[in-house]
């Protein structure tokens, strides 16, 4: 029993040591941030890409019917 109580303590040790630190916590955020904005950025544009080939795709079905 004393072993495992001893290897979990040494475990939280290690883990507590080894944990990520709050140091580099802005610079994370700023990253997070810019690649946020930028994927949005993207799926904007693909959104209005498959609008467009949708619209061009009822104007060319449209000119097929009519002839």
């Amino acid at each position: 029993m004393t072993e495992i109580a001893l290897m979990f303590m040494i475990g939280f040790l290690v883990g507590l040591v080894m944990r990520p630190k709050n140091k580099d916590l802005q610079k994370q955020i700023k990253i997070y941030n810019r690649t946020y904005q930028k994927y949005k950025k993207e799926i904007k544009y693909y959104k209005e890409l498959c609008s467009w080939h949708v619209e061009q795709k009822r104007k060319t079905d449209d000119q097929k019917e009519t002839t």
